[in-house]
């Protein structure tokens, strides 16, 4: 049967191999939209590690020079504002950090082991900061007064991280081994401080529920240390009582422009900026969605006619065979056959085209695509397009088996 419907899709083969091509592009664009909804939907299944919940985010701004008299002085400054705010009542914990959950900047770094470049999110906060967010600590310690004049640089690192440099060894204490640079690096050959791992937590994806899995680690910036060659934090993160309004904004801003008068500040709900992370992420997905939509539309009228046209000029075929006896489901079941035998090589083709792009030499991109979605988005656009094709020629392949055998004898 197989065979015969390749024989009757090949004698009209121009007007299917159209066909085909819609097919075929319908795929592509479908195949964009699902991988796009599947890896959010396998992104958003996994733990944050940490809680916004009463968080504030407060944006400071020194108008300062750059300059190391101008940054000491920042810095005790900022240690002055921290205890300002841990003095209030409604204010239950205080910290610094340069990059907030859900805000708009970040900062990547890379270590080489063993010859392999691993890249990871970093964030230098100060020793309140898991008070504040409530971050998932699993093994180990948060950074605290311990790490005062430690010589290695102490590093609170996620689990993936972990098990990306050691394996199944416990990393707790352990020093992060790092590769020495070539000769022609363009980067400082001078030895670089050795990073040890104190503590280990769950997950901390920074960016919000859609944001890709990634490794991620903490670095202490410890105020009190007037040698630390780490900039000042630009970012105060406060966790309120339950229960504060809005109408704190205003005397917590007196008390901080009290403390540094030329200083301008900005107070943001880390909820609020979850919300505008989340719409950044969906409007995107939503218009391409909107648009695939509009394209599988398109092509299921268009299918839907020139199927249509095509029982129209198979009158003569269609009626004699029935009248060679042909049942109304045989004509039906070849209809919907040819349909799906066609659908099935476009799909080949396109399957086949998606599978390589994998292989291509992007490892930033593809590093975000997780397998299992990757593949679940194929399946997912397969099924909907033989769902689309199937539908447009059921109603043409009912009017195909209306055709009596006596119809056949007009063409005569």
């Amino acid at each position: 049967m197989i065979r015969h419907w390749m024989r009757l899709i090949w004698n009209r083969k121009r007007a299917n191999f159209l066909i085909m091509i819609e097919i075929f592009i319908s795929f592509l664009v479908l195949e964009g939209v699902m991988l796009i909804a599947a890896q959010y939907a396998y992104n958003y299944r996994h733990p944050l590690g940490f809680s916004i919940e009463n968080v504030w985010t407060i944006t400071v701004d020194p108008k300062s020079h750059d300059d190391d008299a101008s940054r000491t002085r920042d810095r005790e400054t900022l240690r002055q504002l921290l205890r300002t705010l841990r003095d209030m009542p409604e204010v239950e914990a205080a910290a610094g950090t340069f990059t907030p959950p859900y805000g708009h900047s970040s900062w990547t770094s890379a270590v080489t082991t063993n010859g392999r470049w691993m890249d990871y999110s970093v964030n230098q906060v100060t020793d309140d900061f898991r008070d504040v967010f409530s971050v998932d600590l699993r093994r180990g310690r948060w950074f605290s007064r311990e790490d005062d004049g430690a010589t290695d640089q102490p590093l609170v690192i996620n689990e993936r991280f972990a098990r990306a440099i050691f394996g199944d060894v416990d990393p707790i204490g352990r020093i992060i081994p790092q590769d020495p640079k070539p000769p022609s690096s363009d980067e400082p050959s001078g030895k670089a401080t050795p990073m040890r791992v104190i503590g280990i937590v769950s997950e901390f994806r920074q960016h919000g529920e859609f944001s890709t899995l990634d490794n991620y680690a903490f670095r202490r910036n410890n105020l009190d240390d007037a040698t630390s060659k780490m900039g000042m934090p630009n970012r105060v993160v406060i966790k309120v009582r339950p229960g504060t309004t809005a109408a704190f904004e205003e005397p917590m801003t007196h008390q901080l422009q009290a403390v540094a008068h030329d200083w301008s500040f900005e107070i943001k709900r880390v909820e609020d900026m979850r919300t505008d992370t989340l719409k950044e992420f969906l409007i995107p997905a939503i218009m391409l969605g909107t648009i695939a939509c509009f394209l599988l539309l398109m092509v299921a009228l268009g299918l839907t006619g020139v199927v249509w046209q095509n029982v129209t000029q198979r009158v003569r075929e269609i009626g004699l065979r029935r009248a060679k006896g042909a049942r109304i489901e045989d004509i039906h079941r070849q209809i919907l056959g040819e349909l799906a035998v066609m659908t099935s090589l476009a799909l080949i083709i396109a399957v086949a085209l998606v599978a390589q792009v994998p292989l291509l030499p992007l490892p930033a991109v593809f590093a975000m695509i997780n397998g299992s979605a990757f593949a679940a988005s194929i399946v997912i656009s397969v099924l909907t397009i033989y769902g689309l094709t199937i539908g447009c020629g059921w109603y043409p392949a009912r009017l195909a088996t209306r055709i009596q055998p006596a119809e056949a004898l007009h063409y005569e």
